[in-house]
């Protein structure tokens, strides 16, 4: 895990150093007195890649200044700059483009999201329908974007939402581990409980951590329908801390260095430990592949600039700014450089992406990776309640450690809290 961060956060500093020492020249092109200013809102993990393009679009475009608003970081001054946003928003009178970080559902402190649904800020009406710019777009035919991602930005048949990055697990599978040869999650911990193998019982342990992916999408806003299946969730909760206390002391007592767990997709591929083969996606109860989206851009329905707001959000995916680098390779003017990603922190949605993003590994490695995300069968994204399903059952599981301590009464409640928040949403 740690060599995977290093390769990242080491490829983010080389891009950023590169391209910050190629802005030298931007602005040197005469302005137009008559500028379009192209706001944009974005959170502060992204903030320099989306200062980078907006400086691209400023070197090209004359006609157009990009205000970037980055959302605080501390907690009081982000609420009230939140509020403020939406209360413009309200008033027809928010940001032209929106690139947004949800929160993973298990980081140690939530901060607060400008959008906190994006299921329900699709049906609101303050995002437009970007189907009129995508159908004249010929990247959509020709690019490796996983479509099955790009579904879960979309509502009432209409795209309102452009999934940027996603995060999912997988099982890194020795070359003398056995194949978990099942379709769900519940056969995958049935397979791991019968196991001679150690290593599978180390992976599972603690499965709880991965609660609120167990079951995704779990409600379907265009229909106001709970899919979220509380008594087979709770089932595979049950069997989950049964397993731990099974085999928890077993492994707390092995060494960690050497233990074997879930990992999310890259890591696991350049795991250390030993090699690994076909590392396998994690299912959901129902057999299906999903990946959280980790960040994503939507263009304000009250813009007057959309077609600008969707070519901005575009030069993270398109090959604009490397055609145009080609072009201009002998000017002065020199601008940033985009490779198909935005978000350096998780996977690309698109194949043509990859080794960039994973900073030219080899082939084999690379081929892991574009099979894994061709596998992916859709994408979600996380809300407040994917972090009330993660904790509620994170503490279940830490009672669980006391002898006499039955968990079915709080399982039962923390399933009906799920249930009804979930009702909730989609009926508002």
């Amino acid at each position: 895990m740690r060599k995977q961060h290093v390769i990242r956060k080491g490829a983010a500093l080389i891009c950023v150093c590169a391209l910050t020492a190629g802005l030298c020249g931007c602005g040197t092109e005469e302005k137009s007195e008559e500028k379009k200013t192209l706001r944009v809102v974005t959170d502060g993990r992204l903030y320099e890649e989306v200062k980078f393009a907006g400086r691209f679009l400023e070197g090209v475009d004359s006609a157009i200044e990009v205000e970037i608003h980055k959302l605080p970081d501390d907690k009081e001054k982000r609420e009230i700059e939140i509020q403020k946003l939406r209360t413009e928003i309200m008033a027809g009178k928010g940001p032209d483009v929106y690139i947004m970080v949800p929160e993973p559902e298990n980081t140690v402190e939530e901060v607060m999201p400008l959008l906190e649904n994006p299921y329900q800020t699709m049906q609101s009406g303050a995002l437009a329908s970007l189907d009129e710019f995508m159908e004249k777009d010929s990247y959509w035919e020709e690019s490796t974007y996983n479509k099955n991602i790009l579904k879960a930005g979309q509502y009432d048949g209409r795209q309102y939402i452009i999934p940027m990055s996603v995060e999912y697990y997988v099982l890194p599978r020795a070359d003398n581990m056995e194949k978990m040869t099942g379709d769900t999650l519940q056969e995958w911990l049935a397979q791991a409980t019968d196991s001679e193998d150690f290593r599978l019982k180390q992976a599972f342990y603690n499965l709880e951590v991965q609660s609120a992916r167990w079951i995704q999408p779990a409600a379907d806003y265009e229909t106001a329908k709970v899919k979220f299946d509380k008594e087979q969730w709770k089932e595979l909760a049950q069997d989950s801390l049964r397993f731990d206390a099974d085999v928890g002391e077993e492994v707390i007592s092995s060494d960690i260095d050497s233990r074997y767990g879930f990992e999310v997709s890259t890591a696991a591929l350049y795991s250390d430990k030993q090699s690994t083969i076909n590392p396998q996606i994690v299912p959901d109860m129902e057999g299906r592949k999903m990946a959280s989206i980790m960040s994503y851009g939507a263009v304000g329905m009250s813009s007057d600039l959309k077609q600008d707001a969707y070519d901005f959000l575009m030069l993270f995916l398109n090959d604009r700014s490397q055609e145009y680098s080609r072009e201009h390779s002998d000017d002065s003017m020199i601008l940033p450089v985009f490779w198909g990603y935005l978000d350096y922190a998780y996977a690309p949605v698109q194949e043509s992406a990859l080794e960039a993003w994973m900073h030219y590994p080899s082939d084999e490695i690379l081929q892991e990776m574009r099979g894994s995300l061709r596998e992916l069968d859709g994408a979600f994204f996380l809300t407040s309640v994917e972090r009330e399903m993660f904790e509620g059952l994170v503490q279940i599981r830490w009672k669980a450690d006391y002898p006499d301590y039955d968990w079915s009464e709080d399982l039962d409640k923390l399933a009906d809290n799920v249930w009804n928040t979930y009702k909730m949403m989609v009926s508002e």
